[in-house]
C-alpha cells in the first residue's frame, strides 16, 4: 500500500469512531480514494486489533500488523554489499551503472537499477552523519594555517616571500585571531601561539591543531609524538596540545570554517594591496580581525567580541608573567672522553660520569642546557661563538680538580676569595720568592691545609704569621697544629734591678 502512515492512522481513527460509516464518507474527509479506504478497513477488521493497541505501535510494527507494506518496491529482491559498492566507487572512472551491471551478472535476480541507485544514496547518507559538538567556554582553541598566502616584496631586492596566514578560533565564542609569518617552521608556529595568547589575554585548556611537523613529529599506534618545542611552549602557558586525527578535518571544523571566512573576508580585500614588510601586513590583518570579531552574527544575538568578553574571557587561564622564549633542541649528542660535548664549534662540560652517554641539548640566545634521561645535568651561558671552552669545576673528576686547583692563576683567585691575609701569603710564594718552583709547591700545600683546618682558620693563621714575619710552610703547619694564633697575647713585665752591695757598675771595670 502506497498510502502514507499518517493517513493510514487517520483512516483507522475514523473507522473505530464510526464502524458503520461508509468508505466514501471517510475518503471525503481525508481526500483519498474510497477504494483505498476500503482495503485498509478490511485489513483492520482482519487484524482483530483494537484502536487502543494500534495507537501504541510504531510505523514498522503498524505495517507488520496490518500488512500495509508498499509492494511497489522490490524489497524482497537480493541487494549487493553496499560497503563493497562504496569502495569500488572510489576507483577512477567508476560509475553506478557499470557496477550495477557487473553485480547483476553475478546475481540476475537482484534489485533493478533504479532501486540500486536509491539504496546506494541512502547508504552514503548514513556515512556522512555529522556530530554536533558542544563547546564550553575556555576549553578549546582551534588553530591552522590558511591555504592561501600573501606575497610580501622585500625592499631593494627582487625577492618575494609568500607569508603564511595563521588562523585561530575559540570553540565557544568563535573569537578569531589572524597573524602572518614568513614560513611554517617551529619558530613561526610558536610565535603565532604566543601572539595569539597575548591577543586574547588568556590561554585555553586545549589547543587543537593539524598534524603539521611543527606540532606533531609522528603518530604511533598507541601515542602521539608532539614536537618538544611546541609541547614546552604550551606547558609554559599551562595548556596542552590535542592534535586532530589524520584525515579528519571535521575534528577541527571550527578553524576550517574560520579559514574560509578569513580568505573571503580579509584576504580577498587585500588581493590588490602590495606589502613590503610582514609587520605592515600584520597591522592590516589586526584591523580586519577586530572588524570581523565586532561584526554581528547572522543567526545569533551579539558578535564574536561580545560573546568572548561576556562569556569566555573570564574562563581562560591567565597569562604567565614572562612570555615563552623559543628554545631549540639537539638530540642524542655523545659526551666525549674529556667530559665535554661539542655544539656550534664550542665545547661545554657535563658531569664526568656521563662520559660515553648521549644527552639532549636545549639552547636559546643566552643559555645552553644539557639533559640526560629527561633531567637537567648542566647549565652553561651560550654566546653562539665558536672556539670557546666552558668547564665547570663540579664536572671534573676529583683528580682533575686537584690539578686545576694547583695552577697559579687558580691559587691567586682562591686566595683572594679567602681573605686579605691569605692573599698576601700566597702572593709572596708565587711572586716574591726567588725560587718560584718551590714557591708554587708551597702555595699548593697551603691550599691543601684549608681542607683540614678550613679557610677561615687559615686566614686567621696567616694574619698571625705575617705579624711575626713567618712565611714558611713548616711554620704555618705548626701554627695551625698548635693553635698558636689562638693563644692570648702576653706582654713581658719590665722590672728594675734591686740595689745591694754586690752590684758592680761601670766604674768597677775602668781599671
Amino acid at each position: 500500500m502506497r498510502l502514507s502512515i499518517h493517513l493510514q492512522r487517520d483512516v483507522a481513527r475514523l473507522h473505530f469512531h464510526d464502524i458503520s460509516g461508509s468508505d466514501r464518507s471517510i475518503a471525503d474527509q481525508l481526500g483519498i480514494s474510497p477504494s483505498t479506504v476500503g482495503v485498509l478497513r478490511k485489513a483492520l477488521v482482519k487484524s482483530e486489533t483494537d484502536w487502543a493497541t494500534l495507537q501504541t505501535l510504531d510505523d514498522h510494527r503498524w505495517r507488520n500488523t496490518l500488512g500495509t507494506h508498499n509492494r511497489s518496491i522490490a524489497v524482497n529482491k537480493p541487494a549487493p554489499d553496499w560497503d563493497w559498492i562504496h569502495e569500488e566507487m572510489q576507483r577512477e572512472d567508476a560509475t553506478l551503472e557499470g557496477l550495477w551491471q557487473a553485480w547483476r551478472e553475478t546475481c540476475p535476480d537482484g534489485i533493478g537499477y533504479s532501486q540500486f541507485t536509491t539504496s546506494y544514496r541512502r547508504f552514503t547518507k548514513q556515512l556522512n552523519i555529522v556530530m554536533r559538538r558542544v563547546h564550553t567556554p575556555g576549553d578549546k582553541l582551534f588553530v591552522d594555517f590558511a591555504g592561501r598566502t600573501v606575497p610580501v616584496n622585500i625592499p631593494h631586492t627582487q625577492n618575494v616571500i609568500h607569508a603564511q596566514i595563521f588562523v585561530s578560533v575559540l570553540g565557544f565564542s568563535n573569537y578569531t585571531f589572524v597573524y602572518a609569518v614568513p614560513d611554517q617552521t617551529i619558530a613561526s608556529w610558536v610565535e603565532c601561539h604566543v601572539k595569539c595568547f597575548e591577543y586574547m589575554e588568556g590561554v585555553p585548556k586545549w589547543v587543537v591543531s593539524d598534524n603539521l611537523k611543527a606540532a606533531v613529529i609522528r603518530r604511533e599506534r598507541d601515542r602521539i609524538v608532539i614536537n618538544p618545542t611546541y609541547r614546552e611552549c604550551l606547558s609554559h602557558y599551562d595548556s596542552a596540545p590535542r592534535p586532530a586525527r589524520s584525515r579528519r578535518p571535521k575534528d577541527k571544523g571550527k578553524v576550517e570554517v574560520g579559514v574560509k571566512i578569513i580568505q573571503r573576508f580579509m584576504l580577498f580585500k587585500l588581493r590588490d594591496r602590495v606589502f613590503f614588510d610582514i609587520d605592515e601586513l600584520n597591522e592590516e590583518l589586526r584591523n580586519l580581525c577586530d572588524q570581523l570579531n565586532a561584526h554581528p552574527f547572522k543567526k545569533l544575538p551579539g558578535s564574536r567580541s561580545k560573546w568572548f568578553e561576556e562569556r569566555e574571557q573570564m574562563k581562560l587561564r591567565p597569562l604567565p608573567v614572562k612570555a615563552f622564549e623559543l628554545c631549540e633542541w639537539r638530540y642524542q649528542v655523545r659526551v666525549n672522553t674529556d667530559y665535554h660535548l661539542e655544539h656550534g664549534g664550542s665545547y661545554y662540560s657535563v658531569p664526568s660520569h656521563l662520559i660515553g652517554n648521549r644527552v639532549d641539548l636545549r639552547y636559546d640566545s643566552k643559555t645552553l642546557e644539557v639533559f640526560f634521561n629527561g633531567r637537567r645535568v648542566a647549565l652553561h651561558s651560550f654566546q653562539g661563538e665558536a672556539g670557546l671552552i666552558q668547564t665547570l669545576d663540579e664536572h671534573r673528576p676529583v683528580a682533575h680538580q686537584r690539578v686545576v686547583e694547583g695552577e697559579p692563576a687558580d691559587l691567586l683567585q682562591w686566595a683572594d676569595s679567602v681573605g686579605a691575609n691569605a692573599k698576601r701569603m700566597i702572593v709572596h710564594h708565587l711572586e716574591d720568592r726567588n725560587d718560584l718552583t718551590n714557591g708554587l709547591r708551597t702555595a699548593q700545600r697551603m691550599r691543601e691545609l684549608t681542607r683540614k683546618y678550613g679557610e677561615e682558620r687559615f686566614e686567621h693563621a696567616c694574619g698571625y704569621a705575617l705579624t711575626v714575619n713567618i712565611k714558611t710552610l713548616r711554620n704555618m703547619e705548626s701554627i695551625l697544629k698548635n693553635k698558636t694564633d689562638l693563644r692570648p697575647a702576653t706582654t713581658p713585665a719590665t722590672t728594675s734591678p734591686e740595689e745591694h752591695e754586690n752590684l758592680r757598675g761601670g766604674d768597677y771595670f775602668e781599671d
